[in-house]
C-alpha cells in the first residue's frame, strides 16, 4: 500500500517523555519521508502557540490538526477549519471548577490562559513555555473563544459535572489520573483528519495516523493505517491496527523507514 498522507500527535509519539525535543534521528526521518512526497501532518492535543520553537525540530508539517481536533491549520498558520466552546460551555467549566478549587486553562488562538491557578500550571506544565499566560482576570474570551479546555480533577469530579451539566455533552479525556483535555460535542483529532482529506480529496486508506493515548483513538481508527505506540493507552491501542516502538524508542523513525524504503535509498 502506498500511503501519501502521515499525521503525528506529538506528545508521547513523536516527542518521548521528559524530553524537550523530538530526537534528531526522529525528525530526520520524517523530513525524509515529505521530501518523497508524502505530505505530513502534526494531530495534537496542543494549540498551535503552545508548542515551542525547537521541539520539533526540522520538521515543518504540511497541516496541524491542533487543540486536540478544534483547529485545522495550513503550512503558513492559515485557519482551514475551526470549533470554538459556546460561552455557556466555558462559563459552566470556570464555575464548576472554582466551587470545587480546581486548576482550569484554556486554549485560545494566541496562547493557553490560565482562568484558575495559574501556579499550578506554571509548575506542572513546563513544556508549554512562553504561551501559558495567567488568566486569572478571565476576560481573554471576550476577544473570542476558546477552543478547548484542560483541567486538574478526578474522573469522580468529571463525573460529578456530568451530572450537573450532562445536557452539554462535554467530554472529558483524561491523560493521566488527574489530568484532561474538556472538548466541546463532536471535536475530536479523527473529525479534523476527516476534514482534511475532504480537502485533500484523499480517502482514509491513504492515511498513517501515529499515536499513544485516548483523545488519538478516533483518529488511529479512522485512518487506513492506524498506528499506537507500545506502551500506549488502552484506547489507542484497541484502535490501531498495530503498533510500532515507543518515542523513548523512536519508534516513528522505524516506522518511516519500513513503510517508505525509497525514501531512505542511498541514505545509509
Amino acid at each position: 500500500m502506498s500511503y501519501c498522507l502521515l499525521v503525528l500527535d506529538i506528545d508521547g509519539t513523536l516527542r518521548p517523555s521528559g524530553q524537550d525535543r523530538v530526537p534528531r534521528a526522529v525528525a530526520e526521518a520524517v523530513c525524509a519521508v515529505q521530501r518523497s512526497g508524502v505530505r505530513v501532518a502534526i494531530a495534537t492535543g496542543r494549540g498551535r502557540c503552545c508548542i515551542p520553537k525547537g521541539m520539533l525540530r526540522s520538521i515543518r508539517p504540511d497541516y496541524w490538526l491542533c487543540a486536540a481536533g478544534a483547529q485545522l491549520l495550513d503550512r503558513g498558520g492559515a485557519e482551514l477549519a475551526a470549533r470554538r466552546m459556546t460561552p455557556e460551555e466555558m462559563y459552566a467549566l470556570v464555575d464548576f471548577f472554582e466551587d470545587h478549587d480546581l486548576p482550569l486553562r484554556f486554549v485560545f488562538r494566541d496562547a493557553t490562559y490560565a482562568y484558575l491557578d495559574y501556579p499550578a500550571f506554571a509548575v506542572r506544565s513546563r513544556t508549554l513555555g512562553d504561551s501559558l499566560r495567567d488568566g486569572e482576570d478571565q476576560d481573554r474570551h471576550l476577544q473570542d473563544m476558546p477552543f478547548t479546555a484542560f483541567g486538574h480533577l478526578s474522573p469522580v469530579q468529571a463525573e460529578q459535572f456530568r451530572q450537573k451539566y450532562g445536557y452539554l455533552g462535554l467530554r472529558f479525556v483524561f491523560e493521566g489520573p488527574d489530568s484532561c483535555d474538556i472538548l466541546s460535542p463532536g471535536v475530536d483529532k479523527a473529525d479534523a483528519l476527516a476534514a482534511l482529506l475532504r480537502r485533500l480529496d484523499l480517502p482514509a486508506a491513504d492515511c498513517v495516523a501515529v499515536g499513544d493515548s485516548d483523545n488519538d483513538a478516533e483518529m488511529l481508527a479512522l485512518a487506513g493505517l492506524g498506528v499506537a505506540v507500545e506502551g500506549g493507552s488502552p484506547a489507542a491501542l484497541a484502535a490501531a491496527d498495530r503498533t510500532c516502538p515507543s518515542a523513548a524508542q523512536e519508534g516513528v523513525a522505524d516506522l518511516c523507514r519500513e513503510l517508505w524504503p525509497a525514501a531512505f535509498a542511498g541514505a545509509e
